[in-house]
């Protein structure tokens, strides 16, 4: 049996879900409800559904946004969207988050009976390990402590700084998405990810400075920075000197 989890900020459409649809007969149980998508995010994490019926707007966060939020948990994970709203812009979206149907209120039941259905033969078709685990099964553990995405993310700049990094690289490393990943380190540093990414290549920019003989712009290459210009901008906003001040104060 594949477990759902129904995710709508209106009372009523969760109740008569809960009640008309004959779970069992296609293959699932109920086990649970959400009435945001802030709420959603934390079901999911803890129950881990196979199947999940959501809304788009929603208070605190939207159907939208707890999706992209989500399927790099589990990019299994079965998702029907039953909204009202009909813009185009909102199908589209839904169509790059890997939702498997897009269905507009009030929608037959047969129309949502068919969308599980189809649900159901998807998840039928994947390894059992593969449905019930995740993309990354420690970060999983860990998805709901963002001190620790946030010291892994650090990790990963403080290695690869001298390289062409950006957000989508390093959220990619994490198996979450970018979004979620610049949400849980400006709550938990006060920062954003191009501030801590700068501040791991000027530290490494003033240990060279005083401990070689290396020229401004080989430095500036050394640690990542392309423009010699742009990289002595960014020194200097952080250390309030140019790197030629800091060497020669240094010394």
């Amino acid at each position: 049996m594949y477990k759902v989890l129904i995710i709508d900020d209106e009372v009523f459409i969760r109740e008569g879900m809960k009640q008309i649809i004959p779970w069992k007969e296609l293959g699932c149980e109920f086990i649970g409800e959400a009435q945001n998508g802030e709420e959603g995010v934390e079901k999911i994490v803890k129950l881990m559904p196979d199947i999940i019926i959501s809304d788009i707007r929603m208070p605190k966060k939207s159907g939208l946004e707890m999706i992209d939020e989500i399927k790099s948990i589990n990019k299994n994970m079965q998702i029907i969207i039953l909204t009202g709203f009909r813009e185009f812009e909102y199908a589209q979206q839904a169509i790059r988050l890997g939702v498997l149907r897009f269905l507009l209120k009030p929608s037959k039941i047969e129309e949502i009976k068919e969308a599980i259905t189809s649900a159901v033969g998807n998840l039928d078709k994947l390894p059992k390990r593969e449905v019930k685990n995740l993309l990354n099964e420690h970060t999983y553990e860990e998805i709901d402590k963002p001190q620790y995405l946030v010291k892994q993310a650090i990790e990963y700049i403080n290695q690869y700084y001298n390289q062409k990094l950006d957000l989508q690289t390093v959220a990619d490393q994490l198996y979450v998405s970018t979004w979620h990943l610049c949400k849980v380190i400006k709550k938990q540093t006060g920062t954003n990810f191009v501030d801590l990414l700068n501040n791991a290549r000027i530290e490494n920019a003033k240990r060279m400075l005083l401990e070689s003989n290396m020229k401004i712009y080989e430095i500036a290459e050394a640690v990542g920075y392309a423009d010699t210009a742009y990289f002595s901008k960014i020194f200097k906003k952080i250390t309030q000197v140019t790197p030629n001040e800091y060497r020669n104060k240094m010394y």
